[in-house]
């Protein structure tokens, strides 16, 4: 680049290297979080040695390896390409890389001060989910899933001016222009990128005082000046133990911020495929019946994320459970008819959305709406099993904590395979042989069905259940 006259990549590079360096060790703590400095201050550390330790473990992360690896391999570029930038770029790549490592410690010293309390540690886990769906996003485009057509867009003139004086003060820039010769400048941007190295430092030396001074972050809370008790819910058609433990569901996955974006993760994934490429002509936007086909399908799938584990919310309060009244067969009914619930009320969202843009027959709505009860009902009478089975504690304030029990993910190959087998056969036979009626008597009678495959898997979850009471709260308690 440097030999076609184009040194100015060398900034566009730094700042890959910049925003590499500062965010993507954010996502690694999210996932396998590492050394927390909160206790190292519990040791018999001088503030100065607390706060090279806390710069040499910055310097220490993959992230900060990979980014060092990349200055040098620049720097050895323009040591080939321009020996006489050699000396400078090599002190500048110096000052570079040490005001990286002092802005990702500062990122990550407010990233900690997140995580340590709970609904931080949730609010940081949803916000690495929902950052999670970027890549997918720009896997899809890359591969042709997505078409993204961009018009042109010009922004206002103030705005342009702000990014431009943004750029010129930023730290690659600054870098470029105090290694181009001939610039009678030099010394403000050096001047200026010093500046920044010291802010940098000097921010993190009050962090790291605080922190050493043994500063303490606590959960905060909301002074009650009158204590009000609202009646509990009573939902036409079941008495009132039931309709205590939908409520007590229903608020806990409101209340859970991360729950709520795996379940509606489903939708948004599914939504993104129907943007552009090959699943847009398989479903088309016309054809309002094999895109609610395909949606039932794709949201009774997601079930599984709750309903496979559904005691792993309660942990310790499993333990209450088998202390109440209420027989736990009772009890796993409740909560499947919170998760149906909450499944079908997103069901009848995107039918509402789907009828807006397509047309569907009133034979076919139903047809797919009772195929999605089976299916719905289905995975919730496995999910009963499973969950005694192979029951998990969720942690859900740890992005690395999975929704369910490996061994229940392989299980669920049992459930799918026929499932599968089953709507591809009465798919096929409507097909070839022209039955329209096919799917609507298939529908009505595999939800005849499904309820009795749930009575009979919930029984046995409940016999189960009984007989291993103290391993499967030893499990969810640990």
């Amino acid at each position: 680049m440097l030999n076609a006259g184009k040194p100015y990549i060398i900034e566009i590079l730094l700042w890959v290297i910049f925003l590499f360096w500062q965010f993507v060790p954010v996502l690694f703590e999210g996932y396998s979080p590492g050394l927390n400095f909160r206790e190292v201050a519990r040791y018999p550390v001088s503030l100065p040695l607390y706060y090279f330790l806390n710069a040499a473990y910055g310097l220490a992360d993959p992230c900060a390896i990979t980014g060092l690896l990349w200055l040098l391999s620049m720097w050895l570029g323009i040591v080939f390409a321009r020996p006489a930038w050699a000396l400078p770029a090599a002190a500048l790549f110096l000052f570079f890389a040490a005001l990286n490592v002092l802005c990702n410690r500062i990122v990550i010293s407010f990233f900690e001060r997140f995580q340590s309390t709970r609904k931080g540690r949730e609010r940081i886990a949803t916000l690495l989910l929902l950052l999670m769906l970027v890549p997918q996003m720009f896997n899809l485009i890359v591969n042709g899933w997505v078409r993204v057509n961009v018009h042109p867009f010009h922004p206002p003139q103030w705005a342009q001016d702000v990014f431009s004086g943004v750029l010129t003060v930023s730290p690659p820039r600054l870098v470029l222009q105090s290694l181009e010769p001939g610039a009678v400048t030099r010394l403000a941007p050096l001047a200026l990128l010093s500046g920044y190295c010291l802010l940098a430092a000097f921010l993190q030396f009050r962090q790291l005082r605080s922190v050493y001074q043994g500063e303490i972050y606590a959960e905060g809370y909301k002074v009650q000046r009158e204590l009000k008790v609202k009646p509990g819910w009573h939902i036409p058609g079941l008495d009132d133990s039931i309709s205590a433990i939908v409520e007590k569901e229903l608020r806990y996955i409101r209340q859970n911020s991360r729950l709520l974006v795996t379940l509606v993760y489903p939708v948004i994934l599914f939504a993104f495929l129907l943007l552009g490429g090959p699943a847009r002509r398989v479903f088309s936007l016309s054809n309002g019946t094999n895109l609610l086909g395909a949606f039932a399908g794709f949201l009774a799938l997601s079930v599984s994320n709750m309903s496979y584990n559904t005691f792993g919310m309660d942990r310790e309060g499993f333990g209450r459970w088998l202390l109440s009244p209420l027989p736990l067969q009772k009890v796993m009914r409740a909560k499947n008819i919170a998760q149906g619930a909450l499944m079908s009320a997103i069901y009848l969202v995107g039918v509402a959305a789907i009828l807006a843009v397509g047309h569907v027959p009133l034979d076919m709505l139903a047809a797919v709406t009772s195929g999605f009860l089976c299916l719905l009902i289905i995975h919730l009478a496995a999910g009963n099993l499973f969950s005694v089975y192979w029951p998990k504690r969720i942690e859900l304030a740890q992005v690395n904590s999975r929704m369910a029990s490996g061994a229940s993910g392989f299980a669920s190959m049992l459930v799918l395979f026929p499932l599968a087998a089953a709507v591809g056969i009465v798919i096929f036979a409507t097909w070839h042989w022209k039955l329209a009626w096919l799917p609507l008597v298939a529908g009505l009678a595999g939800l005849a069905l499904s309820l009795k495959i749930y009575s009979v898997l919930s029984n046995r979850a409940a016999r189960y259940a009984q007989d291993h009471l103290e391993e499967i709260a030893g499990t969810l308690g640990v």
